[in-house]
């Protein structure tokens, strides 16, 4: 009983070596295969897999179609779609694998208290670390972040690219400056399983800030004192002035930015507001800058449904009011209406003031103000009005 029992430790701690190698690198991995799966052992050809079996140095994994997954030390993890291709090598001593996207896309996970996992794309050398990214392989290699800290290092220059962010490398040594925002696709089963919430929350948030723009006349929302009145919190924010908007931003973009930007917490106002509009100039989605914040989405909704309720739903003075007739004059004399207001020339009817509906208090999105003019009684009012006055004026 005791041989048997040594026996079984012995064999445990030899899978444990074999399966780690120095500076916690793998010289084996574990294959999770469903129909659609090929593998091609030691250069060999490629064969179907269905299943989980091991990978070593030499092996290539083609996905067809469906996913696959392959799992190394320390909760480490590939994960391949359609089109994916992977090939295992064997670093200097053969005791710790390598890893090559020879096409298609790759998801890397590693944890935060992992080493940094490798992979070479193209020749570009991609290391990630505390989270996940996606890797591309295409008429360039692109490497989006969804939430790790990256280094891509292409010959001799390497570039730190942070959540939310990505790069592509069209050549060798072809680096970018700086990361630009990730793309993403709202149909991408990746992109929505690590961004889609913020997917969501940037289209709410678009169609606030072009329902707000549209409600607002020219030269309205250009002023510091504007954004005071709308977004309360700003009145304590010495640092914000007219300097803080841009003169090519519209008033609904304003509008989010701020929203965000008081929202915020990560570092005094003056540098949120620098980040908040630097990395939506850059065309970022307002929810990814929301994200990248660590904004929530229902308080910000709430705050800008807030916001809205208290702009002007329209700009148009209402008409002074008729003037009573003269004592002693005929009741069937209409008395001449007073000067109507004028936009460019047409007659501008008045709009009465509106509040915004509460926000729901789950999701704090409320309905949406776009702005659209309101149809009352206020309309046929005026419509009488002018009636009897040109019917009076052809007795005469």
């Amino acid at each position: 009983m005791r041989l048997r029992l040594a026996s079984s430790v012995l064999v445990t701690a030899f899978l444990a070596v074999a399966c780690t190698g120095g500076g916690g690198g793998s010289s084996s991995a574990r294959l999770s295969a469903g129909a659609g799966v090929e593998v091609a052992t030691g250069g060999g050809t490629y064969r179907s897999v269905d299943g989980n079996r091991t990978l070593r140095a030499g092996d290539r994994v083609k996905v067809d179609s469906g996913k696959a997954i392959v799992r190394l030390n320390s909760d480490r993890q590939l994960e391949l779609r359609s089109g994916s291709e992977l090939e295992l090598g064997a670093a200097a001593g053969g005791t710790t694998l390598t890893l090559s996207l020879v096409a298609g896309d790759l998801l890397v996970t590693a944890p935060g208290d992992a080493d940094p996992l490798s992979v070479t794309v193209a020749d570009s050398e991609v290391s990630v670390a505390g989270g996940s990214a996606r890797l591309s392989r295409g008429s360039a290699a692109t490497v989006a972040s969804y939430n790790a800290a990256m280094t891509v290092t292409s010959a001799g220059r390497s570039l730190q690219v942070t959540a939310r962010r990505q790069v592509a490398v069209p050549a060798a040594g072809l680096l970018p400056g700086k990361p630009s925002p990730i793309i993403f696709k709202a149909g991408d089963s990746w992109d929505q399983r690590f961004l889609g919430d913020a997917i969501d929350l940037g289209n709410q948030l678009v169609a606030r800030s072009r329902g707000f723009t549209a409600q607002l006349g020219p030269g309205e929302g250009r002023s510091a004192g504007f954004y005071r009145q709308i977004l309360p919190a700003l009145e304590n924010e010495p640092a914000f002035d007219v300097a803080s908007l841009g003169p090519d931003r519209s008033p609904g973009e304003e509008l989010v930015g701020l929203a965000i930007t008081v929202q915020g917490n990560h570092g005094a106002f003056a540098d949120r507001l620098a980040s908040v509009f630097t990395f939506h100039d850059d065309g970022a989605a307002w929810g990814l800058v929301a994200l990248d914040q660590g904004v929530s989405r229902a308080p910000l909704l709430s705050r800008v449904d807030e916001a809205i309720g208290r702009g002007p739903l329209s700009l148009a003075e209402a008409p002074p009011a008729v003037a009573a007739p003269p004592a002693g004059s005929s009741a069937s004399t209409p008395a001449p209406a007073a000067a109507l207001p004028s936009n460019e020339g047409t007659i501008v009817t008045p709009t009465p003031s509106v509040s915004a509906p509460a926000p729901d208090a789950t999701t704090g999105a409320g309905p949406l103000n776009t702005g659209a003019p309101l149809v009352d009684n206020t309309v046929n009012s005026l419509v009488d009005v002018l009636t009897g006055l040109l019917g009076g004026l052809g007795r005469h």
